[in-house]
Order: structure tokens, then sequence, then C-alpha cells
């Protein structure tokens, strides 16, 4: 019976923790959603089973993996195999925190096992970040990418700071259903009012902030469009290039105005094509040359896949491609191409590339793997990433940070963009391989977190959707509908002002990583009074 409950205690927690994922509106349920899980440690705990800690990782790993499919399901649309792995070696990284928090609580007792809990996960979320396989999506102050209004305070902390919001919210609300289930009253009183005060007060420094922040720096008008090609049966076939040159371009034309300031496209919107001094005359490019013809102040930003040959006795990297005849090496990158009545063409290559579909990182290990990855588009053998954020030079006052699919859900990346000088926000992505599913939203939902934690504004332009504009304090300005073909127009400021996070990074992280060393350091040690400490974790 008490199996049972525990395995029914991990599922609600699991499915708990998804909901802000499934439904937009329940990010709420988070503040709460790992009570269940820390009471079936509880039980555990109170039948002395604590000392058999697979018990503890297996009740964790149930809850995560639960998490991790609902939330994430809709990678199977591209590979179900693929979704298999991302959600199973996640679920496992979880579990493997868990059962940390576990270890300490059992060798040091609650208070030590609640604090490594909060600090092994952070640091956990913090590699996520900037590990080999990085997957950030399910950080747990993600969560609240939909309800802005309560999260303003992520310009000090990142989202780093939402999922420290969310453990201590948890753990003391447990403190408190304990202590209701013990009958100790006055701890009781004591516990919820220390619970309330740990979720209201961040929610009314938000609200503060939120309504007593006004859009900073002049006005740009922008068009974002939103061609709307399926990226399975047109996109890299069934609709030829020039078709959908002539779509993106007709679109272009039925909203640009002589107020346009920026028009931007969607990732990989162009053909292939070289980065050398002929690009211009790439017959991709020249309809949007046209444009500006008539349109002087107009720039655009288009999403292209580039390629760029190696010069003579410069080293060849590792990404590296051998032209047909063999006469020359190249490398291939997915792109942001941005062009403007001056002639020149800019070029910025997305940095964070997603493993096993555009880069294989065990590529000097494993030769064979590039025949496994996933085919998204003819893409599918390793990119070329860039060396570091780049931002365009619209003008001498005007910068814009372009940011390709993956990249948005990073902070870090973000933030040095800003910290290069970029005035606002333009992220081109592809989520048509999602289909209709609740992986489109989300996305677009951490683009207004990225807004938040800069104080810059996102424009951003999604093929099959969601496109939109967002402001400084997370709102969205307007946005299109899902498998539309659509463009919308919107004023956003180019702000100049520094944020706390900007300047700082996601020093939670690092903090996190610290304190996980030391404690990694003290658990390793001996200790004294093992008879006396085994008894005061009983009656805990």
């Amino acid at each position: 019976m008490r199996r049972i409950q525990l395995f029914f205690l991990s599922v609600i927690s699991g499915i708990l923790l998804s909901f802000p994922w499934i439904f937009s509106g329940l990010d709420w349920v988070l503040l709460f959603a790992f009570v269940p899980l820390l009471l079936a440690d509880s039980l555990q705990l109170q039948q002395r089973k604590f000392e058999n800690l697979s018990s503890s990782f297996l009740i964790g790993f149930i809850a995560f993996l639960l998490w991790n499919v609902l939330s994430t399901w809709w990678i199977s649309y591209v590979s179900f195999l693929g979704m298999l792995f991302i959600t199973s070696l996640n679920s496992l990284f979880m579990s493997s925190v868990w059962w940390l928090k576990n270890k300490v609580h059992q060798k040091f007792g609650a208070a030590s096992g609640y604090f490594s809990l909060v600090v092994f996960w952070i640091a956990f979320e913090f590699l996520n970040h900037h590990g080999l396989l990085p997957w950030p999506w399910l950080t747990l102050g993600n969560g609240f990418a939909n309800a802005v209004k309560i999260i303003q305070w992520y310009e000090f902390t990142g989202v780093l700071g939402g999922s420290v919001w969310i453990l201590l919210s948890n753990i003391l609300i447990f403190i408190a259903v304990r202590n209701l289930l013990d009958q100790a009253r006055l701890k009781f009183v004591w516990s919820t009012g220390l619970a309330l005060s740990a979720i209201i007060f961040p929610i009314a420094l938000s609200l503060y902030l939120y309504i007593n922040y006004s859009e900073k720096g002049t006005m740009q008008n922008v068009v974002v469009l939103q061609p709307n090609i399926d990226p399975y049966t047109e996109k890299f076939s069934g609709m030829s290039a020039d078709d959908q040159i002539s779509k993106l371009i007709s679109l272009a034309d039925s909203r640009i105005t002589d107020s346009t300031d920026l028009v931007l496209a969607p990732e990989t919107s162009l053909p292939p094509l070289w980065e050398d001094s002929l690009a211009l005359q790439s017959p991709s490019l020249l309809p949007l040359s046209q444009i500006i013809d008539r349109f002087p102040n107009v720039s655009f930003i288009v999403g292209a896949i580039t390629q760029r040959k190696f010069r003579s006795g410069e080293p060849v990297s590792n990404t590296a491609r051998q032209s047909n005849d063999g006469k020359y090496s190249f490398d291939v990158f997915n792109s942001a191409v941005m062009i403007d009545r001056t002639g020149m063409i800019q070029f910025s290559h997305k940095n964070i590339l997603v493993a096993g579909v555009e880069k294989d990182p065990f590529r000097e290990y494993f030769s064979f793997l590039p025949d496994y990855m996933l085919d998204l588009g003819g893409i599918n053998c390793s990119l070329a990433s860039g060396k570091e954020p780049k931002v365009f030079d619209l003008s001498s006052t005007r910068k814009v940070g372009p940011v390709i699919c993956f990249e948005s859900v990073f902070g870090e990346h973000v933030r040095q963009l800003v910290m290069n000088g970029a005035n606002y926000i333009a992220v081109l992505t592809n989520d048509g391989w999602w289909k209709d599913s609740p992986g489109v939203w989300q996305h677009f939902g951490y683009s207004r977190i990225r807004a938040i934690e800069t104080r810059r504004s996102v424009v951003r332009s999604a093929n099959t959707g969601i496109s939109g504009c967002i402001n400084q304090r997370g709102d969205v300005l307007v946005q299109t509908e899902i498998d539309v073909c659509d463009g919308v127009s919107s004023r956003i400021g180019m702000n100049n002002s520094i944020t706390f996070y900007v300047s700082h990074g996601d020093y939670l992280g690092w903090i996190s990583l610290f304190l996980s060393g030391m404690i990694g350091i003290y658990f390793g040690l001996p200790k004294a009074g093992k008879g006396q400490k085994k008894s005061a974790l009983i009656r805990l």
C-alpha cells in the first residue's frame, strides 16, 4: 500500500509540473507542484526506508519523466526516438539532483537537504544552458513565460531567479503541510505565513515594476512576415525556391509603407547563398534590393543557409565540407542576413546549434553519428557555428541583435547581444516542425522572458507562427495566428539602458555551481558523532 501511495504522489507531481507547458495560464501551479514529491520523501523517511535511496531516485524519475514527456511530446513530430532520448536523459539528470538532495538530507538533516535541493537544481539548470547537450527548455522559471506581470524582477535575476522562487515556495508550502499533518498548530501558522510571504512579496514587487515601467528609446516601425510555408511538404520539397521568394516578396509588398524601418522574415527564408563579394547579385536577394530602391529607409533581416569558402592557407574547421570537384573547402551556416540601402550585406551566424539536428557534438569521437542525425530539410550534417553573438548595424544609433530559433531560449546569449550594443532583438525561427502544438506557444513565450531580462523589445518572425512584437515589459503588442500567411506591424522602442541581469549574467547559476562544489567537498569529509546524527534524522 505504501508503494502505491509513493507512486501516486510521484505521478501527481509529474502532472502538476507539466501544467504550465500544456495549458497557458496555469503557471501558478509550479509554486506547489513539488509538494507531493516532497511528501513521498517524508513517507519514506517515516518508514526508515530512506537509507534505500534507490527507491527515492525511482520515485523522482517517475515524476520527472512524466513532466518531460507531457511538456515536450511534440518533439516526436520530428523524431519519436529523439523525443524519448531527450526526455529520458533530462529526467535522469533531474532524478540525480533529487537523489543527491536526499543523500545530503540523510547525512546532515532536513534543512541541509532543502538547501542543497535549491543549490543543486539551479546548478543543474545552469549547466543545462552551457553543456555539450544544452536543453534548458524546462527550466522552472520558464514556466512563467506567459505571466509577465508577476516576473518583472527577472531583469535582476534572469530566469534562474524564477526557478529559485519556485523551489523555495514548494519547500515552504511542504513544511506548512507537514506541520498541519503533525497537528503542530503554532508551527503551521508560522510556516504558512512564511510561505505566503515568499510567494506574495515577489508578485507585489513585480506588479510595482510593471505599473511604473515606461518604454524607453526612440521608436521604430517594424514589419514581421509569416509566409506559412509547410516545412514537411513545401519548404524543402514540393514548392520551388522561386515560388517561396515570390510569396515572401508579395507579402512584404502588402505590408511595407513609407514609414517602415525594418522588415523581418523567418529562419531559412532564402535558398542557400555564398558569402562573398557577389552575394548581392544572388537571385534571391535581388527582389529585396528592388523593394529597397522603392523604400530606401527599409532594412531587411532574412534567414538563410549561407556558405563560406576557406581562403588559401586558412585553417579548415572540423565542420568543413569539400566541393564536388575537391578544389576548395567551405563551411555551411544557419544565418541571419541583413541588407539595406548601403548595398552592404551583413551576416550573423547561429551560435547555439541544436544537437542531433544541426551539429554532432561527438563528431571527433564517433564519426558514424552524422548518418543518424535528424534530417530537417537537408541541413542535418553538422553546420558550423558563429564565434560570438553579432549585432547588425542598421545605422550609427540603431543596432539589432539577431537571434535564430533555439538561441532565444538562452538568456545569456541574448544578454551578450545587448552587451554588444543591441537596441532591440529580432528572432528568426521556423517552428513549423512542431505543427500546431504547445511547443509553438512555449517558444514564443520565451521571447517574452528575454524582453524582461534585457528590457529590449523583441520582434519575432516564425515561418508558420507565432510571429509578433513584444515590448520591453514582455507585453505582446501584436501577434499572428498559427498556420496562416500573414504579416503584422508595430512600433517598438530602441532601449540603450542596461539591466542588472545584463550586467551580471547568470550569477545565480555560478553561485549555485560554487556552493554545489563546496557541499560535495564537505559531504566527502568524515563526520563525527554518526550515532547522534542518525537518531536526530529519524526524529525529523
